[in-house]
């Protein structure tokens, strides 16, 4: 074992003194992980640890911007599973120190990486090519807007098979994998809201429908453990990005009348202890991430079976009030006017009107929702205290005049 490192250690440092030595020590360093790949490396720790240490050698530090182009003209050729493996872990762990690289692997149409990718996450054989092409594609989708055709590569049967790969692997000891794949579906659908809302400001007839929605609508009591996980993994993780993925998925659920009833609603119940909590303990520096809650609280206790059991009534009515200070609480900050907004269109509905007095706002709102608004990074009410929203146009109507 000692050897093989050695071995390593000898090959990046027969490219250090030019760029052309470089790019061959490259191919030669690649040719002989792969080759041993199932051999020296004893687990999946020491195989990263293969692919780091290139990263961090003198070779790359020199020559980093064409040893990455190298890598990358190689993964789009190359066709062996163990090279692609040891190619594919070197673009994920370079991409994640420097998210361009993500960027410049889809940049070029012809190298046709996503379909790639996709192809790699269909094939029947599984295992290590299949779990970094997942993880590869999703890093690619969170800082690549996907063209249209790779979007149509998201097809139905896609999204059937990785929905069927996650009911697969619930009872897997590892759930790395599963989130993975749940992770990828989440990031497809802020691809398609992304699409959908570039086609409403070109007011595009070419509608592209959700995809995403509309195999979850298809699949409704066949997708438990989906359902289950994505609220377990919005329980559990600290990422708001994540979260924020999240969020979007079912603000899109909750708004789209197939998906009402997605969730059982013992998960709708999970969902909203989750919201008390988050909303809760959410800092200030996290607004936008509170907005977010707040738009998508707004259809879950609306649309969904929650409107008719009106689970924690009284626990919702009090988080509302004390996110906008009225409550016996001391506020010590001002609220926003998003904030202040939100909160009032949950306590104006149904689900609190029993227990809430009736509340009018400083002015009548007409809020007509738009689609995909948790896409953009700011709100349609044009409100500078704003970031990330979803949200609404918004008309205020004043002695009968209206004003966006």
């Amino acid at each position: 074992m000692e050897q093989f490192w050695s071995e390593l250690d000898e090959i990046l440092k027969q490219g250090e003194n030019n760029q052309d030595s470089a790019l061959n020590s490259i191919n030669v360093y690649i040719k002989f992980v792969s080759d041993f790949k199932d051999k020296y490396p004893e687990c999946e720790t020491e195989f990263m640890h293969c692919c780091y240490k290139l990263l961090v050698s003198s070779i790359y530090q020199n020559f980093s911007d064409r040893i990455i182009e190298h890598v990358i003209q190689h993964a789009a050729k190359k066709t062996d599973v163990k090279e692609l493996c040891v190619l594919y872990n070197i673009l994920f762990l370079a991409g994640r120190e420097n998210k361009c690289i993500f960027k410049r692997m889809v940049n070029e149409q012809e190298r046709n990486f996503v379909s790639k990718l996709k192809d790699h996450i269909e094939s029947k054989d599984g295992g290590k090519l299949q779990q970094i092409s997942i993880k590869l594609l999703f890093e690619i989708c969170r800082v690549q807007r996907l063209s249209s055709d790779e979007l149509d590569l998201i097809d139905e049967l896609f999204l059937n098979h990785l929905l069927d790969l996650v009911e697969k692997t619930r009872d897997d000891e590892d759930e790395t994998f599963n989130y993975s794949v749940i992770c990828l579906i989440l990031s497809f659908n802020e691809q398609f809201m992304l699409a959908a809302m570039s086609q409403e400001e070109e007011e595009c007839d070419d509608w592209n429908p959700n995809t995403v929605l509309r195999v979850l609508g298809e699949r409704i009591g066949s997708s438990k453990t989906f359902s289950e996980n994505v609220i377990f993994m919005l329980n559990r993780t600290v990422d708001h990005n994540i979260q924020m993925l999240i969020l979007k998925l079912l603000y899109e659920i909750f708004t789209t009348p197939e998906t009402y009833e997605y969730f059982y609603t013992n998960d709708l119940r999970v969902l909203i202890d989750v919201f008390i909590r988050e909303l809760y303990d959410l800092p200030e520096e996290s607004e936008a991430l509170r907005h977010t809650y707040l738009r998508v609280l707004y259809p879950l206790i609306i649309n969904t079976q929650l409107s008719q059991h009106r689970y924690k009534q009284h626990q919702i009515y009090s988080l509302l009030l004390d996110l906008i200070g009225t409550s016996m609480k001391q506020q010590f900050k001002p609220i926003s006017p998003t904030t202040q907004r939100l909160v009032d269109r949950c306590l104006m509905t149904e689900y609190l009107n029993d227990i809430a007095p009736p509340r009018k706002c400083g002015n009548e709102i007409k809020r007509t929702p738009t689609p995909n608004a948790l896409v953009m990074r700011m709100d349609t009410a044009k409100d500078t205290n704003s970031s990330n929203g979803n949200g609404f146009t918004v008309e205020v109507v004043i002695d009968g005049v209206k004003s966006m």
